[in-house]
């Protein structure tokens, strides 16, 4: 019993062996295991506890990290960039480009209250105290984002400039707009204003009278990289009208040198719908046939590209062709998807080291992806492919054979196949023994299919199981040769069929931390 009461007491400051006495690499091991609150707490007790855990500490900390356009924000990422430790960990920067973009918040004023012209403050005079705050700080953070993104984002592009010079390690910068991601200053700017910055809001139908602000953040990105030697490997942006960048804005040997040495590109390009001026630091397309030509610009320039992700909008909201008469292919062959992937195929570029392709909302006829497709055929791995729409036409109604077909037999390196929704030019196809294919239930949710209780029960039932047919994937070379065996027989063509969200984790793929 006093065996223990003496373990119960044991001072561990006069053992011979302390933590400290321990390698610097076993103590950034430990420290790993810490959370975070504890690995702050580690570190502010002890100037050599707090050296030796650096290490672990630059990488789990500023690694990856994103940033609002905001000066608050970007003063962090450049007091990183000053900081002669800290910089040489960060790998992975991304920003979020909205900030109360297309929200009027409920602290403004009502628009339907008209100023006095006598007195300028006379609206924020009708304001509560506490409202008056938050829309004082509202509008001194817009001011501040509209300063950094005008002209194309020329300050902004100063500002990014500056930091990427002094960040040795930099090879991956990005977009994230959703609010799953956590930017740095965004909480702050919402416990101010009382509103969240990352929402989007109602996203407006009419023309307007400025890019985008993923466009001008694109812009500034590509600049600041050029004027740098950041040697950018991974590139990932987010509706971007990239045929409304006027070229004297973003040259090609700008392009180049700012993307010659990318490996990895994804990048979701939209059809920008602007109001058409004498004077404007943006381009209005007057003829189709420039349609695609930015996404040319682009794609020339990376010339040792080895992974793509490409998503085509028609509109900046969901694309109206869903609606339109399935049973006119030309609706298709007009569409703006259709003519960029036209556009792409026609010109000089060759994507001859692409080992994985990711292609989305594309349209396009079975000749034009064969084509995408082709250069890249003896190294290609791995074909992700999801509301890809083949238009066909009398003399060839089963658009997707020739497709399964080249696959199967042209591309030897094939491991990994994830098909989703495909379509053609009157609807989706299936894949399966069975050309029948099951239909939700009438009395159904139409967002997840799932069926309604009855009235005054709870939610509940058997969910539909439809999409199963709607999908393929396979891992693995002979697997993946023995699907697409099967599918070039295999696949059915229906009208529009129901479909559900498919899980976005296999779908987004994060690439950064893989050794090359």
């Amino acid at each position: 019993m006093q065996a223990q009461d003496d373990r119960d007491h044991i001072d561990f400051t006069k053992m011979k062996t302390t933590i400290l006495d321990l390698p610097s690499e076993l103590i950034a091991s430990i420290v790993a295991y810490l959370p975070d609150k504890d690995v702050f707490a580690t570190r502010q007790a002890n100037s050599q506890l707090e050296r030796a855990s650096l290490s672990h500490f630059g990488k789990r900390f500023f690694r990856k990290k994103g940033y609002m356009l905001t000066t608050p924000s970007l003063s962090v990422l450049q007091h990183i960039a000053d900081h002669a430790e800290l910089r040489k960990y960060v790998q992975h920067v991304w920003f979020n480009p909205d900030l109360y973009t297309f929200v009027h918040p409920d602290c403004a004023p009502d628009r339907e209250e008209m100023p006095d012209p006598d007195n300028p403050d006379s609206l924020l005079d009708l304001l509560a105290p506490s409202d008056r705050k938050k829309y004082v700080a509202y509008q001194e953070c817009k001011e501040d984002h509209v300063l950094l993104v005008r002209n194309c984002g020329a300050k902004l592009a100063t500002v990014l400039t500056e930091a990427f010079a002094k960040l040795p390690n930099l090879e991956t910068i990005g977009m994230r707009r959703s609010e799953d991601h956590r930017p740095w200053g965004w909480s702050r700017l919402r416990d101010a204003v009382g509103e969240d910055p990352r929402v989007l809001g109602p996203i407006p139908s009419g023309p307007l009278h400025f890019l985008s602000g993923p466009t001008r953040l694109f812009i500034a990105i590509i600049n600041a990289v050029a004027a740098t030697d950041t040697r950018l490997r991974r590139l990932y942006t987010d509706a971007i009208e990239i045929d409304n960048i006027r070229p004297d804005l973003l040259p090609q040997e700008i392009l180049d040198k700012a993307c010659g040495s990318i490996w990895y590109l994804e990048t979701n390009i939209t059809k920008g719908w602007l109001n058409r001026r004498k004077v404007a630091d943006y381009t209005t397309i007057q003829n189709s046939s420039e349609y695609g030509k930015g996404l040319v610009r682009l794609l020339r320039a990376t010339s040792a590209l080895k992974e793509v992700g490409l998503q085509i909008f028609q509109v900046r909201q969901q694309s109206p062709m869903e609606d339109r008469d399935y049973h006119d292919p030309s609706l298709w062959r007009r569409s703006y998807s259709f003519l960029c992937v036209q556009q792409l195929t026609s010109s000089d570029v060759q994507l001859k080291h692409l080992t994985r392709f990711k292609l989305e909302r594309i349209a396009a006829s079975p000749s034009l992806l064969l084509a995408f497709l082709a250069p890249s055929q003896a190294c290609l791995t791995s074909l992700k492919l999801r509301d890809v729409r083949l238009v066909g036409n009398e003399r060839n109604p089963r658009p997707w054979k020739s497709i399964f077909e080249f696959l199967r037999d042209s591309c030897p390196q094939l491991d990994y196949i994830l098909l989703y929704q495909l379509l053609y030019h009157l609807g989706s196809v299936s894949f399966g023994r069975d050309r029948h294919i099951p239909h939700p239930p009438a009395n159904a949710d139409p967002t997840t299919a799932t069926p309604n209780p009855p009235h005054g029960q709870p939610v509940g039932g058997e969910p539909f199981k439809g999409s199963k047919h709607l999908t393929v994937r396979v891992h693995g070379k002979e697997a993946v040769h023995a699907k697409l065996g099967d599918l070039v027989e295999q696949h059915w063509y229906h009208k529009p069929t129901f479909t559900l969200a498919m899980d976005e984790e296999l779908w987004h793929t994060d690439t950064s931390d893989e050794e090359w």
